[in-house]
């Protein structure tokens, strides 16, 4: 009987072991590394580069003196290598995301759109077995009388570039709405707005084959915390979804 157990076990389908994001962790003081760091750094890019665009990383767990950087413009992403001798800075591997950048400053009748701020966010994303993607995020922001709103949505875009695999997915929010208009009420309020936050959560699931890519399970996490309340009051919802029901995502209340 142990002979038939043991065959059996070592015929078993292996157990999928889901993935997870590889998260830069951002540095906080990076002139404490090089004063001249935007610059140099910049120079590695594809060009023009802005400095004010760039920020420095470290990948979670990464070998002493590895680090990313993240450009907005150009939109690129970058693994880079700080040695302590006069090299500096050396470029490891460039990904060059320009081209879509590019394509996502216009609608659809080729106009610009001045109101969407891009970004890469700090991580990369698992696709299939040895093949990842980056979140570009556009953001729009709104500005109220003692408040405001700022949306993130994300394209997932393929480390090697072209099309994004997952886009339009709602990716962070937060909103801030004033609720206290008089002295009195700000003295005696517990609490002068309604916030909203949200978050989105990505699980991976296993592939239909080998090699094919994951399976993406999308879970939206929101807190509410409402006006003359206290701080314990805030709810928080979970909600379930998929590329084709974004619309499940309450997304702050979403643009106004």
């Amino acid at each position: 009987m142990k002979k038939l157990l043991l065959l059996a076990l070592s015929f078993a389908a292996p157990v999928f072991a889901a993935p997870s994001a590889q998260v830069f962790d951002a540095v906080k003081k990076p002139e404490s590394l090089d004063a001249q760091w935007r610059a140099r750094l910049c120079a590695l890019l594809p060009q023009p580069c802005d400095v004010q665009q760039l920020g420095l990383y470290r990948p979670r767990g990464a070998a002493p003196g590895d680090y990313v950087v993240l450009s907005a413009e150009p939109m690129a992403m970058a693994r880079i290598k700080r040695s302590t001798n006069a090299t500096g800075w050396q470029l490891d591997r460039l990904h060059d995301f320009s081209d879509y950048a590019q394509s996502l400053k216009k609608d659809n009748n080729g106009a610009e759109r001045p109101d969407t701020r891009l970004s890469l966010a700090p991580a990369l994303y698992p696709l299939a077995d040895g093949k990842w993607a980056v979140a570009v995020l556009q953001t729009v922001s709104e500005m109220y009388s003692g408040g405001g709103a700022s949306f993130d949505t994300a394209d997932f875009v393929p480390l090697e570039g072209g099309k994004a695999v997952h886009d339009g997915i709602p990716f962070s929010c937060f909103k801030m709405i004033r609720a206290c208009f008089s002295e009195k009420e700000y003295k005696t309020s517990k609490h002068c707005h309604d916030e909203s936050n949200g978050s989105l959560r990505i699980a991976y699931g296993e592939p239909a084959k080998p090699g094919a890519p994951y399976e993406w399970q999308y879970t939206w996490l929101q807190s509410e915390w409402p006006q003359n309340e206290p701080q314990s009051a805030a709810t928080t919802t979970r909600i379930r979804f998929t590329a084709k029901t974004t619309e499940r995502a309450d997304f702050c209340g979403g643009p106004q």
